[in-house]
């Protein structure tokens, strides 16, 4: 009986090495990306971007910079069916508007907010979604609600002021993280997150979403252990994982929202002002193909709308001050010009006004360059037929790639770009340069928040430099040294400053 169950185990054993070898000689010299360069091992293997996202703490982005300098090569084969593009007019190639290819399940599934437009694949459903919850996000709508904005960065304002008396510096980091998060939960559902009233701006959302974004990578190479802690009971999942434990409260908590407003959706009447949720339950008759709504639907739709909205503004407002303060005379242009258009700073500065200020723009351009954005490489599968990209005729099926870091630090269109150099964006023909900054993205699947964004970054900066007189703490450039977890996530110690207010 033993000599029996060991036969069975070895001719399995002898079965499984002689499946693994035929798949390795196939992949490495019969497989259709054969002709281009990469590591042998990515050919093989998907483990090896694996290695690099987990063991390497989100090191994956990094390590493509590497590769595309040891191969020298604009052309990457980065796993058995994938291929990394450096050239730049590959990004257009692949994400621009008229480009219909698919999102990568594997990525995009590993959010576990499957069922919002962000991760979902059909091309056509993804537009009549976009369709429906676009006009919330328009520049009409946003300068509607511009006010319900500013009242948060002025929050923002008198919190910053307090540490002035406190005798010690603030994070900026979490403050403008928590601005950006109070600003998209207010926005986009009629609440306050209450992140800004958190002693030194630590507030629970944040932690949680800080604790559980390495997860991203776990769940996209393990998908089981996805599948594991979301489908046990809460309490359990909490025990398997703590650090899921305060998605698991965000997630009861807009869940309750939720279904208060489908029991009763005449209840959206008293809102201050109108909510996604208005746009969410409006019936579409154009829209015939839309799903039903459910409540999945549109808890999946809201939690990624808080981690999107909570995450780029804030961040490019952190990179944007760190360099300011650590540039004087980026400092000084950009102050005066903020105080030319605006000499009453007790009086409110519109939006409109600052976005009419070349250096400030210039700025923000800039930081937003240097910040990136989403920093993973966004995964489209092409077809359904070949296709070509970068002049390379790409076979039907292949997964693409190209990521922002690899376009904003391209030194032939950003000159020296480790520089923060704002007057590149005011340069004669740098309106050209607009087409390379892709924090947003480009095309169909850009980021759908993008008006409300400008408009955050135009008032948070603005107002910042116009009524606070900052000094770093003690400020390196690892305070804004990031892992690449699809956002970047800064580690260590966050970037702080002293505060006080400005003299006039």
């Amino acid at each position: 009986m033993l000599d029996s169950y060991w036969n069975v185990a070895a001719s399995v054993g002898c079965a499984s090495l002689l499946a693994l070898t035929i798949q390795t000689v196939r992949r490495l010299f019969f497989h259709p990306l054969t002709k281009y360069p990469g590591p042998p091992l990515a050919a093989v293997t998907l483990w090896y971007k694996a290695y690099f996202d987990i063991v390497m703490d989100g090191g994956w982005a990094e390590h493509l910079e590497y590769l595309h300098e040891v191969y020298g090569s604009c052309i990457l084969r980065v796993a058995p069916n994938e291929l990394h593009f450096s050239d730049p007019r590959a990004y257009n190639e692949i994400y621009g508007m008229g480009t219909k290819y698919t999102k990568q399940p594997a990525l995009y599934s590993s959010f576990a907010t499957d069922l919002s437009v962000f991760a979902m694949f059909d091309h056509h459903e993804a537009t009549q979604r976009r369709n429906l919850i676009g006009p919330f996000f328009s520049r009409r709508s946003i300068l509607n609600l511009e006010n319900a904005v500013q009242s948060k960065i002025d929050l923002l304002i008198t919190r910053l002021l307090e540490y002035q008396y406190l005798k010690k510096s603030a994070n900026l980091d979490l403050a403008f993280r928590s601005t950006s998060l109070e600003i998209i939960t207010s926005y986009c559902f009629g609440r306050s997150s209450n992140a800004l009233d958190s002693c030194d701006f630590q507030n629970g959302i944040l932690t949680a979403i800080d604790q559980t974004l390495p997860m991203i990578w776990v769940f996209k190479h393990f998908p089981l252990i996805k599948h594991l802690l979301l489908g046990v009971p809460e309490s359990l999942a909490s025990i398997l994982k703590p650090s899921t434990t305060g998605i698991l409260a965000q997630r009861k908590q807009m869940g309750a929202q939720i279904d208060a407003i489908l029991k009763d959706p005449s209840s959206l009447k008293h809102a201050d002002h109108e909510t996604i949720y208005h746009y969410f339950l409006t019936p579409q008759p154009e829209n015939q193909r839309l799903p039903p709504i459910t409540r999945e639907w549109l808890l999946d739709e809201g939690l990624y709308m808080r981690f999107a909205g909570s995450d780029t503004v804030g961040n490019t407002c952190t990179v944007a001050t760190y360099h300011i303060l650590a540039n004087k005379d980026v400092r000084d242009r950009l102050a005066q010009e903020v105080k030319e258009a605006w000499p009453e700073k007790d009086a409110p500065a519109s939006y409109e006004t600052l976005e009419r200020l070349p250096y400030l723009t210039a700025v923000i351009k800039e930081s937003l360059r240097m910040a990136h954005g989403i920093v993973t490489p966004l995964p489209r599968i092409v077809g359904p037929t070949d296709v070509e990209i970068a002049g390379a005729v790409i076979p039907a099926g292949t997964v693409v790639s190209q990521g922002a870091t690899i376009v904003h630090r391209n030194p032939e269109i950003f000159p020296e770009p480790t520089v923060f150099n704002p007057e590149r964006w005011l340069q004669e023909g740098s309106q050209d340069l607009d087409k390379y900054l892709v924090s947003f993205s480009k095309g169909p699947r850009s980021c759908l928040g993008i008006n409300l964004a400008w408009c955050e970054l135009y008032l948070i900066i603005g107002t910042i430099f116009r009524k606070l007189d900052l000094t770093p703490d003690n400020a390196t450039i690892e305070n804004i040294s990031f892992r690449e977890y699809f956002v970047p996530v800064h580690r260590g110690r966050h970037f702080h400053a002293f505060v006080k207010p400005t003299a006039d």
